[in-house]
């Protein structure tokens, strides 16, 4: 629908006048320069140029033409001697939240803006590249121009005619498909059913273009040298066309690098490490054509043998990832320790270097820690590095929920392992946390009861309700849990 809408302006030098439907910025700054001389009111009519029609920019630049944003109607008792300019400010929501401004001309009373320019404006105000239709919100600001005068009409939270319409942006000169998969040593070296599918996050392939695999490599594919090379569905398909392997014969195993394009199958890059491998390629080409690939060992978890479960990794406590680079997690820890790759002594080790470093060499030694206690372990097995919490000696909740508020914490009691925190606590209607040792600064756990979050930007823990309740906190695996029963 054709948006119709009327202005009524005071134009002015720093602050003045309300237009668009009384359209400001939500929480304004206060305003804090004196009121300067304003100029007599002015209307304007403003439509919506495109209506429901979008606008694609690529049909726009093909005809060496501009965007028509939106067409001037009436322009009354506008002040003499005065050009009225306006800059689209571009967003991916309502709120406008994140923008992007675009410059616009006005030509025969249409406004207009370049297609190159919207094309970057859609790119930085809705991160993303992908050519198909979305939804961008325009709002103008609006300047009386003399010269080299230039004056905001209405001041800096005045924007006019907020508006929506369908855009979609230049496409890529390149292409990345839906799909891509491994093939080679899991394939038999060939095109085939047994290929294995890689994914990236689930968006659009142009927003995230890397995509991966995890696979277990056993010992003698290793041994053979474990090949692979990456196809797109379309040749997955077909049987036959683009395949990507490495870009030189000299780099096949190596654990980064490119791949180029192939139009045949043979050439492969090739692993000679047992063990789970992640191996993720960049399906966006750089300048050259080229795909940048890594493969890094894929252990999903951290084992932590020593004192305090008897050097046995299968009692020790985990860490976790989501990366396979970085690793965190509550650990019952007591004199010394050491990161595992695997339930045993027989794979990757990581060991004390230095305070905060960790070493892979097998005469490293043991990680020390201060007294018995629950630690928040951290560590990363690519750079090598590891940092501990202070020792938890207290957890409790705290919040609006709570007796204490905000203010203090209700403690909870731990159990022999520190594992596993249980208490009788009093709650109200709001929210509530969980956190250790009375600070902020150490670990807290928000998010739901059912997947608790240790990200400090976890939402708060909404309340069951009035009552008295059995609160148990659950740290011995992840996800980690809570519940609340009602007494």
């Amino acid at each position: 629908m054709k948006k119709s809408i009327f202005y009524g302006l005071s134009l002015v030098l720093s602050l003045g006048i309300v237009a668009c439907d009384n359209y400001e910025e939500p929480n304004p700054k206060p305003q804090t320069n004196p009121q300067e001389s304003v100029f007599e009111s002015a209307s304007i009519e403003l439509n919506q140029a495109s209506g429901d029609q979008a606008i694609n920019l690529n049909e726009v630049n093909e005809n060496n033409g501009k965007v028509q944003l939106a067409q001037l109607g009436e322009l009354a008792e506008f002040p003499e001697g005065y050009d009225l300019m306006l800059v689209a400010e571009l967003s991916d929501n309502e709120a406008f939240s994140n923008v992007a401004e675009v410059a616009t001309t006005i030509d025969n009373n249409i406004v207009y803006a370049n297609p190159d320019a919207l094309d970057a404006g859609f790119h930085t105000a809705l991160n993303s590249i992908a050519p198909v239709n979305r939804t961008v919100y325009i709002r103008y600001k609006g300047y009386a121009t003399q010269g080299n005068t230039k004056i905001r009409l209405g001041g800096p939270d005045v924007y006019f005619c907020p508006m929506n319409v369908v855009m979609r942006p230049f496409d890529p000169d390149f292409v990345i498909e839906d799909k891509y998969y491994l093939i080679g040593t899991c394939s038999d070296g060939s095109i085939n059913s047994k290929a294995i599918e890689m994914t990236n996050s689930g968006i659009s392939p142009y927003d995230d273009p890397v995509f991966s695999v995890v696979v277990d490599i056993t010992a003698a594919e290793a041994e053979a040298g474990y090949e692979w090379a990456v196809v797109p569905a379309s040749t997955l398909a077909a049987g036959s066309g683009i395949v990507y392997g490495p870009e030189y014969d000299d780099n096949l195993y190596g654990a980064s690098g490119n791949l180029k394009a192939y139009e045949t199958v043979g050439v492969f890059g090739v692993i000679e490490e047992e063990n789970k491998h992640l191996i993720s390629v960049n399906m966006r080409p750089d300048e050259g054509g080229l795909h940048a690939y890594t493969w890094i060992l894929a252990i999903p978890n951290l084992y932590t043998p020593g004192g305090a479960n008897g050097w046995n990794q299968a009692a020790s406590d985990l860490l976790y990832t989501s990366n396979y680079v970085d690793y965190e997690g509550f650990i019952h820890a007591s004199g010394e320790f050491k990161f595992t790759s695997a339930p045993d002594w027989n794979h990757t080790n990581y060991g004390y270097a230095s305070d905060g470093k960790l070493s892979t060499d097998g005469g490293a030694g043991n990680i020390p820690v201060a007294a018995d206690g629950l630690y928040y372990a951290k560590a990363n097995i690519s750079a090598l590095t590891y940092s501990l919490s202070p020792a938890i000696t207290t957890i409790g909740i705290i919040g609006d929920a709570t007796e204490n508020g905000w203010d203090a914490s209700t403690p909870l009691a731990p159990s022999a392992d520190f594992l596993t925190w249980t208490g009788t606590v009093t709650l109200k209607g709001g929210e509530f946390k969980f956190r250790a040792n009375d600070s902020w600064d150490v670990v807290n756990l928000g998010g739901n009861l059912e997947f608790l979050s240790t990200d400090g930007g976890a939402p708060n823990i909404p309340s069951p309700g009035e009552g008295t309740y059995e609160l148990t906190l659950n740290l011995g695996s992840y996800p980690y849990t809570a519940t609340l029963t009602k007494k």
